[in-house]
């Protein structure tokens, strides 16, 4: 197997038509043709499926499939590390983010690789903070910001931050009558109905853990994974919901929305940066993930500001 012939077969995989995908790559359809077959051959067995729509890959197929990027990401570890570690990284950097952060910190980001990394290509990928661990242990990410997740034997992770939550509220919410005072205890918190991301999300675990150590339990009315989604069935008053302060601080100036801090105790989900182990060498790794690191920690020290400001105003 060739390099080029992998990093083709995952291009055809991915757009699933061999004229598209030929165009797209920029080669003849039967020179494409040409070496799936060849592939084929070497492997003996076929990867694809002709159906009337185009390919669909073969149980092999997939097998192979979910291999590539982890081979590919290999290669590429070791062309970086044959260059050295030198002066500026180069190449194309596949970053995942939590949905929050993803709708706060990317254009800072790019931004900031455009000034300080500009040889460098930055892609982002949202998800939940499991997934992207997984994606980043098989080679799929380069790596991840994650919120609350544990050790892991193919992944490192270090610590970012800690990022406070804050409950979203309809801004008609009302409590015995009253508006919801700006600050509000966790006990208070489990007496509202709530929207929230889903179990297996990082946020309601770290809400569900601590009002469980108070004999408590959310009140979980909806759950949605969407943030965006989430936010809107505040809006219409099904319910409220606890968010993280980079998800929080679009809301701000938003007038059908209300921010109220969550007090007795504070909630906070600890935010790492997630790696490939044994990547400390990569060039491209290293100072990509320091400058995220850098780029996070000062967007979450500005939202904070804004958030307790919009609070109290």
């Amino acid at each position: 197997m060739e390099i080029k012939q992998l990093q083709h077969f995952s291009r055809i995989a991915e757009i699933g038509n061999l004229t598209r995908a030929a165009s797209v790559l920029g080669l003849t359809q039967a020179a494409l043709s040409r070496q799936v077959g060849q592939l084929e051959a070497e492997l003996g067995t076929e990867l694809f499926r002709r159906t009337g729509r185009g390919l669909v890959l073969t149980d092999a197929g997939q097998r192979l499939l979910d291999h590539v990027p982890l081979i590919l990401r290999q290669i590429a570890l070791a062309e970086r590390a044959v260059r050295g570690s030198t002066g500026p990284a180069q190449g194309n950097l596949v970053l995942g983010l939590p949905p929050s952060l993803a709708r706060t910190v990317v254009v800072p980001l790019i931004d900031a690789f455009h000034e300080r990394l500009p040889e460098v290509t930055l892609r982002t990928v949202d998800g939940l903070s499991a997934n992207l661990v997984e994606l980043v242990g098989t080679g799929k990410l380069d790596c991840s910001v994650v919120y609350n997740q544990p050790p892991s034997d193919v992944v490192e992770l270090r610590l970012l931050a800690d990022e406070e939550l804050y409950l979203v509220a309809s801004a008609a919410t009302r409590r015995a009558g009253k508006a919801l005072p700006r600050s509000l205890t966790l006990a208070d918190v489990a007496t509202l109905p709530l929207v929230t991301a889903g179990t297996v999300n990082a946020v309601h675990a770290t809400l569900a853990s601590a009002m469980a150590a108070l004999g408590l339990k959310p009140q979980v009315v909806h759950e949605i994974e969407n943030l965006t989604a989430i936010l809107d069935l505040v809006r219409k008053g099904y319910g409220c919901s606890v968010i993280p302060l980079s998800g929080v601080h679009p809301c701000i100036g938003d007038p059908t929305l209300r921010l109220h801090r969550i007090r007795k105790p504070a909630l906070r989900c600890s935010l790492s940066v997630v790696t490939p182990a044994r990547a400390s060498n990569d060039v491209l790794i290293a100072q990509g993930t320091a400058l995220v690191r850098d780029v996070v920690r000062q967007k979450l020290a500005q939202f904070h500001k804004e958030v307790e400001e919009a609070i109290d105003a």
